[in-house]
């Protein structure tokens, strides 16, 4: 665990202006076990007050079983910076409404099974009152995990001062990130506004705050996206928070409303499973269209002629990471140098009527179905560029280097709204970005069946 200690830099006195300069490069930080420890321990606690009241009742455990899934799925089991039962009763309510209701549909639960049940609900949370005053009780006498605040106004000293004064938030700051002249007797400065990065690289904080710090939020977005890829917890206070912008869903610290950032997404859970559908989904595309595979590469190779029916070209997938994607040939370029930095073809008159007939109903993206197999791709994501491009838009537009957090896709949020080909990298840019920071299973289906929906009409939007 990060010693609170090592904050300020050796032979300083408390409160000394400025930390010495930041030379480290960036590591890994630590991920913070203990709010996964409070989140295991309160589902137990559910499923024991749970068990007991089911087997006083006589109910199935197939019933019993099922309020810890609704109350994971309600977000029962999330981090959370405050413990109290009362604010958990709005999302308990729903999720045991849920739990009857579905229950109740496939088999009648009747009057005996409906009070069993909440028993059980009313047992879970008895023993959450509980254990609440536990974990508070524990946190009150720990170190806490080590947060560093970044600000330059009052608002981030009235943050990092309600933190070390009640513990039972459960984070000790170590420090500020923000100007030499900001007014703290007991807190470090541990490095400028603009040494961000580097100041959670050298110190290695659990949980980084986030107080309207003097940066453009412009520079800011990607510092953040790369502290969050350090296992960092994000918590932002959201602008004009005092007209309650941003509150929902926001923890209060004396008053100041805290937004925690989700996880960036293949830090998740649920990450795994958008591998296994790929794989499912890769698999059964490859089985099923096996008959357009071939019609698509012997019209190729009656175009082509001598040249082979695939085409293969280098291009960048998560990470930076280069890889060689797979397409049906809808054109021999004269050498490599045209293929890998000529920008776009739509309009070359070398195209012939197969390669343009390809190309217009997305047929020659399939053979990169093998590419997803292998786990260079996803079927939704980010589209893959070349490396010319890569590195020449890196260096002109802000974010385009965080669209590689994920995989490439064979289809995106980008390219459903029509940003592909000969369009504004700018605006892919927004919506690649958009697609990581709120990705969910359930967008990737909703893209797939766009994707689908336009594959049927034969149109490349």
């Amino acid at each position: 665990m990060f010693q609170i200690a090592s904050a300020a830099r050796p032979g300083s006195r408390t409160g000394s202006p400025v930390a010495q300069p930041l030379t480290a490069r960036p590591a890994p930080a630590r991920r913070a076990r203990g709010r996964a420890g409070e989140s295991f321990i309160l589902l137990l606690l559910d499923a024991g007050a749970i068990a007991a009241a089911a087997w006083s009742t006589h109910t199935p455990w197939a019933v019993t079983a099922a309020v810890p899934l609704t109350f994971a799925v309600a977000g029962l089991y999330r981090a959370r910076l405050r413990f109290a039962v009362l604010d958990d009763l709005p999302r308990t309510v729903l999720a045991v409404a849920f739990t009857i209701a579905v229950i109740h549909w496939i088999q009648p639960l009747g009057r005996h099974g409906i009070a069993a049940l909440g028993a059980e609900v009313g047992a879970a949370l008895l023993a959450r009152t509980v254990c609440y005053r536990i974990l508070r009780w524990h946190r009150r006498r720990s170190p806490g995990r080590a947060a560093i605040v970044t600000g330059s106004g009052d608002l981030a000293v009235r943050l990092a001062e309600s933190l070390r004064h009640d513990r039972g938030y459960g984070l000790a700051p170590v420090g500020f990130v923000g100007p030499a002249t900001l007014s703290q007797p007991t807190l470090p400065v541990l490095a400028s506004a603009d040494d961000l990065e580097r100041a959670v690289a050298r110190y290695k904080p659990l949980h980084l705050i986030v107080a309207y710090p003097a940066v453009p939020d412009s520079e800011l977005v990607p510092v953040l996206r790369r502290c969050r890829r350090l296992g960092v917890t994000v918590h932002v206070v959201p602008r004009l928070f005092e007209l309650a912008v941003g509150s929902v869903g926001a923890e209060l610290v004396n008053g100041i409303p805290l937004t925690r950032l989700r996880a960036e997404p293949v830090q998740l859970r649920r990450w795994p499973l958008k591998r296994l559908i790929d794989i499912v989904g890769a698999g059964l595309a490859l089985i099923l269209l096996a008959p357009v595979f071939l019609l698509c590469a012997l019209a190729v190779k009656f175009e082509s002629g001598r040249h082979g029916v695939l085409f293969r070209q280098q291009r960048v997938t998560r990470d930076g990471e280069a890889f060689t994607i797979v397409k049906f040939r809808s054109l021999t370029p004269a050498d490599e140098g045209e293929s890998q930095s000529t920008w776009s073809i739509d309009a070359d008159a070398r195209i012939g009527p197969v390669g343009r007939l390809l190309r217009g109903t997305s047929l020659d993206e399939l053979p990169q179905l093998v590419n997803v197999l292998r786990g260079t791709m996803s079927l939704v994501g980010p589209r893959p560029e070349r490396p010319y491009f890569v590195e020449r838009f890196g260096h002109s537009y802000a974010g385009y280097p965080d669209r590689h957090r994920v995989p490439a896709g064979l289809t995106g949020w980008a390219q459903i709204h029509g940003l592909r080909g000969d369009t504004s990298i700018e605006d892919r840019v927004r919506y690649d970005n958009h697609y990581i920071e709120n990705w969910s299973l359930g967008l990737d289906l909703k893209i797939m069946l766009r994707t689908l929906g336009t594959l049927i009409r034969g149109t490349r939007d």
